[in-house]
């Protein structure tokens, strides 16, 4: 993998890219001369000069979520793929194979963000461009490893799948068809189905051992360390950990597509460069350098933030019932999701493989141009939430009102309100959870092991204690009717409600 990132000295790819021929042998001269300062520096001034301009016209010749055929190396190693957050970069031959099966390409069209485009315009970015950065993460920070370190191929080669394929088994809108499915009983995590969508793609798609396919699924569910060595259980750490690639990706790509809720000082993805493995008792973990303390910190505090801004701000969590809301209406109505001759209801098409692989957020569309009788309430709730008109807020409350809310929509004789809940830890709860060492030197040069909860008392970096924003832990109550009367009628009625129950 080639460092080409779109602030980096990459840049210049953009610049000099309008001929193909003439593109594709500057980039590979290019990695041969990285290592020259002054080479890097030319290259930097001139990518600064022309990237917006040459970006632009870029990306009209290369869809951001395709993988490019044309700008593959001529000896089929390795291809390219232009990502808008990285810019450029070069994926092993490998990868592409995975990529391109249909599992995978299943990710182009479930959105990253679930439902935030109910909010913001930008949040409508694919699993399938979050997975490739993810990989393209992970072969980064093992480029870093391997300066100090050597590293099996192997190794590596399941740690990329590992990174490309950790999402596969998402269901519609993200993590909203967990809470779908949750409704009825059973408590389904994509995870379960990631891991047996993977075992199936890499059989099919890869000439791995079985040892390897079962290291690379546990890679993704996070059980590789029982796997591992303890020489080599640092490889557990790069795709699911409190610190990993995944992460990183996903906190640089949200916040490039909802701008301006958080504003990093540096990228996050450079805590990589200075990362290595270190010993601690009779593992080989990874640690990240001392000085990177304070990007550390920031990113769960970037976390924190787009988590109470973005991900479960109040008008994303209505999206979020809205979209669940006419799912269950779509069950109740008897409609079955059908591929290939087998059916099944929405809540459990994740126990057949064979229909969940078609499964992604285009089942709206599918719910829409059904002509199946009784599905006019899934088809008003998926109008509304298209338009934005979106379930109102009428109050938050720091207890569960669920058997009020039951109550009254009885009284109503329809479901008239609704109630969400959302719990973001602080940046300090955050972090303070962290599993994640740092290292630094001492006055004799030799590397020392700092642990998380011990780095802070080591650290003078300004700024690094920033805390965010506080916990927030609270239910908010929504009033799903569209009609103004209703409304005022419902928040009048919950707010006395409360006022009573806080006098009481």
């Amino acid at each position: 993998m080639e460092r080409t990132d779109n602030n980096e000295s990459g840049s210049f790819v953009f610049f000099v890219s309008e001929g193909s021929n003439l593109f594709r042998q500057l980039s590979i001269q290019s990695t041969k001369l990285w290592s020259h300062s002054s080479f890097y520096a030319t290259l930097k001034q001139i990518g600064l000069l022309g990237n917006r301009l040459a970006l632009s016209w870029f990306s009209r010749r290369l869809r951001r979520d395709e993988i490019s055929e044309e700008m593959s190396s001529e000896n089929g190693r390795e291809f390219w793929y232009d990502d808008e957050v990285y810019g450029l970069v070069k994926l092993p031959s490998y990868i592409r194979d995975v990529t391109a099966v249909e599992e995978f390409q299943r990710l182009k069209y479930l959105k990253q963000l679930g439902t935030s485009d109910a909010k913001y315009d930008g949040a409508d970015h694919s699993r399938f461009e979050h997975s490739l950065g993810a990989c393209y993460l992970a072969g980064r920070l093992l480029d870093s490893l391997s300066w100090t370190h050597t590293i099996d191929d192997g190794d590596r080669k399941c740690v990329l799948l590992a990174a490309v394929l950790h999402d596969v088994g998402h269901g519609p809108f993200s993590h909203t068809w967990e809470k779908f499915v949750g409704a009825y009983g059973e408590r389904w995590k994509h995870e379960e189905c990631s891991v047996k969508l993977v075992n199936r793609i890499l059989r099919r798609a890869t000439d791995l051992s079985d040892g390897e396919i079962a290291l690379v699924c546990s890679l993704i569910s996070g059980s590789a360390s029982d796997l591992l060595t303890p020489d080599r259980r640092y490889l557990a750490q790069i795709v699911s950990a409190d610190v990993d690639v995944d992460r990183c990706d996903y906190l640089q790509r949200d916040s490039y597509h909802v701008p301006n809720i958080i504003q990093p000082s540096r990228p996050f993805r450079e805590i990589f460069e200075r990362a290595k493995i270190v010993r601690v008792g009779d593992e080989s973990l990874l640690a990240y350098d001392l000085r990177d303390y304070a990007l550390v910190y920031e990113m769960a505090g970037a976390r924190q933030e787009l988590h109470r801004r973005c991900y479960e701000d109040p008008n994303v969590l209505a999206g979020e019932l809205m979209v669940c809301d006419a799912l269950h209406e779509a069950e109740r109505a008897g409609f079955r999701f059908s591929r290939n001759g087998q059916c099944e209801r929405l809540s459990k098409v994740h126990n057949n493989l064979e229909l969940f692989m078609y499964l992604n957020d285009s089942i709206i569309e599918e719910l829409l141009s059904s002509k199946l009788p009784g599905l006019e309430k899934t088809k008003e709730i998926i109008t509304r939430y298209r338009k934005r008109n979106l379930y109102q807020q009428i109050m938050t409350s720091p207890v569960d009102l669920s058997e009020k809310i039951n109550r009254y929509n009885q009284s109503q004789h329809e479901a008239v309100v609704r109630q969400a809940f959302r719990h973001i830890q602080s940046t300090k709860q955050w972090f303070g959870d962290f599993n994640v060492h740092f290292y630094t030197h001492n006055l004799a040069g030799a590397i020392v092991i700092v642990p998380a909860a011990n780095a802070e008392e080591h650290v003078f970096v300004n700024g690094c204690q920033r805390e965010f924003e506080d916990e927030v832990k609270e239910y908010i109550i929504y009033c799903t009717s569209s009609d103004s009367e209703v409304r005022r009628a419902t928040k009048h009625h919950f707010m006395n409600a409360d006022k009573a129950t806080i006098e009481s």
